[in-house]
Order: structure tokens, then sequence, then C-alpha cells
């Protein structure tokens, strides 16, 4: 059960560790470090821990464990600068610690923040009543990544040796599906083919957003100059790179993996410019792409459009929607602008803008440097998902008319969003928003669902998706669905389930996935929609006709509250 939540008592037990009441540690503890895992997504500015589970060999000892019995420093969103432009790191002072023991396991729940840390401090989490349970980052054995640990890795090898690593995550579900391209920006260039997928939801957004898709991230050694349109072998090698990437996904076409006419690119900063240059290469490849804060790749932002018109000529029937900040301090948005120019003066109707203001920018908390950052407000919209994913080559000339996409799933009903399944869960179950209740989310303002995210929220329920917003939008997927259901069984039924060791599990969600452990507990009641009796499909979006169906389930329980 969850325990009492951060409070007064916090000072009281480390009163009485100063005056020497605090139990000393146990041998077993002293010669035993406790295992420690966590659980992490990926947000606006990277890696976002939301959960740590902690095993511990004498669980005996932790019998009376409180949330206040633990502290988190160095905790915060991840935006580093203030509206002065000045490096600062704004830790939370409401950790929002929920403390539960299952077996020999302490789970950690608490307001999610960036794992990595910032330019002040790094996290620490620390226990003056437990001082064994204190740890930071290089105590953590192991992080859970949700999205990004669904993503294979593998290497490229153009035909005359050079070499490319990559990610590739492939949609479950038979049959062809949509494939998005995702180019990196420069400041995610490196070895270790993983910091293209942690750094930013570039490679993660589409699956997340529900939709049934592969996503193929490379992983480039590193960046290139500004104005690489007159750099001849610094060009030769960005098209040798396209090359491999091509190839690779014919390879995947040909295998019946990948839909040939729902292939997009998507990129930032330098990708940004990378999928300009990806585009004119190969201009019959894509059904769509999207641009934003592109580098200089096309042609001199300084000088006419007539350059631009020159390069951009083969895209005219391509949809493309451009997006950058007005006052980029890092790639200028002239690029954009005369890019956007070019293509219309060419003719194109599939070609969209869109350029961020100062204040909008200011709005987002992106201030000074961070006016870069252009992508999280365009990849926080669910309409710029929705748009590309619209695309077809089949009306790529034309309307641009959304495609019905293929399903494996029986049930053809629309998605659950997650302010649908709030406001389904308030229905059912009744439940009311506190009267001290705040708005704790600012993307809600304009959904009339509002109070239902709200009362879901103080049942312990539904939770952002971090930095203060809850994607109301968003399509729930069954990962997601499978924690829901658990944390309603653990707080609301007096059935509360604990993992069986006989529970097998379902063999497409491995121990290292975020919601294995609610799966694990889940699985036995046969509550959750599956596609076969061992496989989850983790990823898939829920129905409106699946939620309904479990909400109900959920009503033939005894209903028997627990105090939080």
């Amino acid at each position: 059960m969850y325990l009492a939540k951060k409070g007064i008592i916090a000072l009281l037990a480390a009163a009485l560790g100063a005056s020497g009441f605090v139990h000393p540690a146990t041998a077993a503890e002293t010669t035993s470090a406790p295992l420690i895992t966590g659980q992490a997504y990926i947000g606006d500015a990277g890696k976002m821990v939301q959960s740590f589970d902690i095993k511990v060999s004498d669980p005996s000892r932790y019998t009376n464990l409180q949330a206040d019995d633990f502290d988190i420093t160095g905790n915060y969103d991840g935006y580093p600068l203030n509206d002065k432009g000045e490096v600062v790191q704004n830790n939370y002072s409401d950790d929002e610690i929920r403390v539960s023991m299952q077996d020999k396991t302490i789970h950690l729940d608490f307001k999610p923040f960036r794992y990595d840390g910032g330019s002040v401090e790094k996290f620490a989490v620390k226990s003056t009543r437990f001082p064994e349970l204190s740890f930071t980052a290089d105590n953590v054995s192991q992080l859970a990544i949700r999205t990004v640990d669904d993503f294979k890795p593998g290497v490229l090898t153009s035909d005359s040796g050079d070499t490319l690593p990559y990610r590739l995550k492939l949609s479950s579900s038979s049959g062809a599906q949509p494939l998005v391209v995702w180019l990196h920006g420069g400041g995610e260039v490196g070895s270790d083919n993983m910091k293209q997928l942690t750094e930013n939801r570039g490679a993660t957004v589409w699956t997340e957003s529900g939709r049934d898709a592969s996503v193929l991230a490379v992983h480039y050694p590193q960046n290139y100059d500004w104005a690489i349109y007159d750099k001849p072998e610094q060009l030769q090698k960005m098209q040798t790179y396209f090359t491999m990437q091509a190839t690779f996904i014919k390879q995947l076409v040909a295998e019946g993996k990948v839909d040939p006419e729902r292939i997009y690119v998507a990129g930032v900063s330098s990708g940004g410019g990378g999928a300009f240059r990806f585009l004119m290469q190969y201009p019959d490849l894509f059904a769509g792409g999207i641009v934003i804060a592109a580098k200089d790749t096309v042609a001199d932002y300084k000088g006419s459009v007539d350059a631009f018109k020159t390069a951009l000529k083969p895209l005219v029937h391509t949809p493309i929607w451009i997006f950058h900040a007005e006052n980029d301090p890092i790639t200028d948005s002239r690029t954009s602008k005369l890019a956007y120019q070019a293509l219309t003066e060419l003719g194109s109707t599939q070609a969209k803008e869109t350029i961020y203001s100062n204040s909008f920018m200011d709005s987002q908390r992106l201030y000074g440097a961070m006016k870069h950052w252009s992508w999280v407000p365009a990849l926080n919209d669910p309409n710029t998902v929705n748009w590309l994913f619209a695309q077809h080559k089949d009306n790529s000339a034309g309307s641009a008319q959304p495609q019905p996409e293929t399903t494996s799933d029986v049930d053809d009903g629309t998605p659950i969003t997650r302010a649908e399944l709030a406001g389904l869960l308030v229905k059912t179950f009744d439940y009311a928003v506190p009267a001290n209740s705040q708005n704790q989310y600012r993307d809600i303002a304009n959904t009339t669902l509002a109070p239902a995210i709200q009362a879901v929220t103080a049942a312990g329920l539904m939770r952002g998706v971090g930095n203060d917003t809850f994607a109301p939008d968003m399509p729930v997927t069954r990962a997601q669905l499978a924690v829901i259901v658990n944390d309603w069984l653990k707080l609301y039924s007096g059935s509360e389930q604990s993992t069986s060791s006989a529970a097998t599990g379902y063999t497409d969600v491995p121990q290292q996935h975020w919601a294995y452990a609610a799966t694990m507990a889940v699985q036995p009641l046969k509550l959750l929609p599956m596609d076969t009796a061992d496989q989850l499909n983790p990823t898939k979006s829920v129905s409106m006709t699946e939620a309904v169906k479990l909400v109900g389930a959920l009503m033939t329980y005894p209903s028997d509250p627990k105090s939080n």
C-alpha cells in the first residue's frame, strides 16, 4: 500500500537521526548493498526518471518505511535557463514521493526529474533514517527507458566500407507499417548508438502518440560544417550516409515490414538540414517530411530565393512542414523562410510553415539560447504527428487527406485518449476533484475534461507525462493501461494483486520494460486487451471499446479504498 507523503515528519526524522535514535544498518545491509533499478521516459530535455525500485535483503527492517524517510536533491525538469537567459537549476520544492513495498522490493514513485541532473548539481536520493537506502545515479544498476528499450541496434555498411550505427524500432504488427526516419541534431553526435534516442522526444514521439509504426534512427559520428552546400567532400559523405539508409529502407520494404507509400523523414537542427538534403536526394522515397530548426544545407540564406528554388524544385509535390523560431540564435530562421518561399513560388500546395515568435517561445519557457529548441513545441503538438501520418504517396500530389492505416486488431474503434480515459474513470467510479486541488498541468485549460483529469490525478490513477503536462489528446497505450489498472487494484480494490511466482508474463514485455511489474501483476486477471495469449503489444493504442469493457470488468471487483 502507499504510505504517507512528505511533510513535517521529515524534519522530525532528521532530528531523531541527529540525536542518535535511528536504527543502525544491519550487518546484511552494510555488507550487501541494495540493488537499485530505475524507470524513465524521454521528455523535452532528455531522460526523465519517474521511479526507482530498491531490492533489499532484509525487508523486515523497513516495515515502517515512510515517504518522509526520503529526500531527493538535484531534481528538476531539465529547463536550464531563466527568463533572463541565466543558467539555473530550479529543483522541485515538493518531490511528491510515494513509497510502496512488495516482498523485498521498495518502490519509490515521485515527480519525474531529469536523470542526468543539471549544471548545478546531479540528483541524489537521501535517507537519514536508513542511510543504506541513499544513492545517486552511480549506484543505479539499470535504467529502463520507455520506448527507447524497444529499439534494436545494428550497423549499416556501404559498398566502400563506410559504417553507420543505427537503432530500429520495428512495429510488432503483421504486415507493412509506416516508417519514420529520425535525424538527430548536432548535440547528439557520438559513437554510443544511443544518444540519438535519449536527448529529446524526436525518436520516441511517433509511437508514443499511439501510432503503429516503425522508427529508424542512425547515429552520426560527427557534425558537418555550416554551408555544406559549398563543401563537396562533406556533402559527398552526407550523401553516402543517406544512400546507406535508403538501401536499408528499401530492404525493409522488400521484406514486407515497411509500407513504401508511408515513409517519412523528420529532423531537427543539423538533422533538420539533413532532412532537406535527404528529401532532395531521394524525392520519390518519402511521403512527407518534418523539418525543424534546419541548419543551412540548402543554399545561402543571406542570398536570394533563386538558389533555394533551384535546389528544392524536385520537392514541389512533397508534403513538408517547416518549423523554426523567429530568433533562433543557433540556426538562422532565414533558411526555413526562404525554403518555404521557394516551394510556394514553385507552385507547391504541400508546404507548410510555422515560425514561432519570441513571446511564444518565452511562454514555453524557452529562453535565450533555448530558442533553438523549436522542436519542443513542434513535437508536443499532436497536430504535427497527425499531419505527418496523414501523408501518403498516393495523395501527396493532391489533397493529402488521411488514409486508413492497417491494423491487426479486430476492434477497429478509434483510440481512447488520456483525457477520455480520465472522463470514463470519473464517470464510472465517481471520483471528485478535492476542494483544495490546484491545476498542475499547463496543457488542459482548453479541454472540457480538465476536471476529470484533476480528479484522476488526485485519485492516484493517472499522472502527467512530464514538464507539467498531461498530454490529454495522446492515445492510451496498453502498457500505460496496465499501470493504471494495477494502481487501481492497489488503491481501490480489496483484492490487491501481487506477482505470482508462476506468472509467465508477456513475451513482448521484457523484464527491463518500464511497465513490466504492472503487466506481471495484472496478466493473470486477463483484463488487458492483447493480440495473443502471451503477447500484449505494449505500444499499441487502446480503443474506446476495449477501455469501456475493461472498466466494466473493474466494477465487478470489491471496492475497498485504501488511504494514500
